[in-house]
């Protein structure tokens, strides 16, 4: 009779640990599945965590320099095209305006004159070119004139402030016209043909400079208050303080840049 073939059976520390060895063999794979592929997916979210962090800085920096308006970016969007806006440069300045004042620009006198001689009349004109002309549209008979040192053609043109600021020493002289009347003074005064030239000099003057002020419309505001220096003169009251701020163009920049590019005086014509 065949005899039948039975499994021993392992002993019991046998059979835990080939249970182990078999379960740490699955354990250990899946581990180091589990392992590798969360290692790979941090790596990519590494990356996109940088890019990120790139990108958004990236961004802060161009919105950053986009949004500061450079002095050449508001000239450009606020004032017609002039081949002066190179020299332009914004700054505050506090206005000097007290009730009682004396500056040098006030009065009448050979000090005044040269005063305003410096910001009014030593002034020469500038030269602009043809295209300047035609993007400007002026009159194609406008004066020519050639360059004294590079011997091109161009059209003579003023710088509209000295024009202004002409106009407004021409409404002071007026002011004290029996000193300026004198022939040996001179200037615009002395030379008027008569009451009625002057007139209208000064009627002209007036309506440039009040066509300049609105054409600007200074919206700065100013307050009232009583001034102890007048009270002890004896005056009380509150008055205006137009001691205030603005944000003015610098004033001697654009002189110097005119003047650096002249090519003739008003004396020569």
């Amino acid at each position: 009779m065949p005899r039948l073939y039975h499994s021993v059976p392992l002993d019991e520390e046998q059979r835990h640990n080939a249970e182990l060895s078999e379960k740490t063999i699955w354990t250990s794979r899946f581990d180091g599945s589990v392992v590798d592929k969360v290692q790979r997916h941090w790596v990519w979210l590494l990356h996109a965590i940088l890019l990120s962090a790139s990108m958004t800085l990236f961004t802060l920096s161009l919105c950053n320099k986009t949004s500061h308006i450079s002095d050449a970016m508001v000239t450009e969007r606020y004032s017609t095209y002039s081949p002066a806006a190179e020299a332009v440069r914004y700054e505050p300045v506090k206005f000097n305006l007290a009730p009682i004042m004396k500056t040098e620009y006030v009065g009448y006198g050979p000090s005044v004159d040269a005063a305003w001689d410096v910001i009014a009349n030593d002034i020469g004109d500038i030269m602009i070119t043809e295209e300047e002309r035609v993007k400007l549209g002026f009159s194609p008979r406008s004066l020519k004139i050639q360059h004294p040192v590079t011997g091109k053609w161009g059209y003579r043109a003023g710088v509209e402030v000295f024009h202004q600021l002409h106009c407004l020493n021409l409404v002071r002289q007026a002011v004290y016209k029996e000193y300026y009347s004198r022939e040996e003074v001179g200037g615009d005064v002395a030379e008027a043909d008569g009451q009625e030239d002057l007139n209208g000099h000064v009627d002209h003057c007036i309506e440039t400079l009040r066509l300049n002020l609105m054409c600007q419309s200074d919206i700065g505001v100013f307050t009232f208050h009583d001034f102890p220096e007048l009270v002890e003169d004896g005056i009380e009251g509150d008055w205006p303080d137009f001691e205030t701020q603005h944000m003015c163009r610098n004033f001697e920049a654009i002189r110097k840049w005119t003047n650096a590019n002249a090519v003739a005086f008003t004396h020569d014509v």
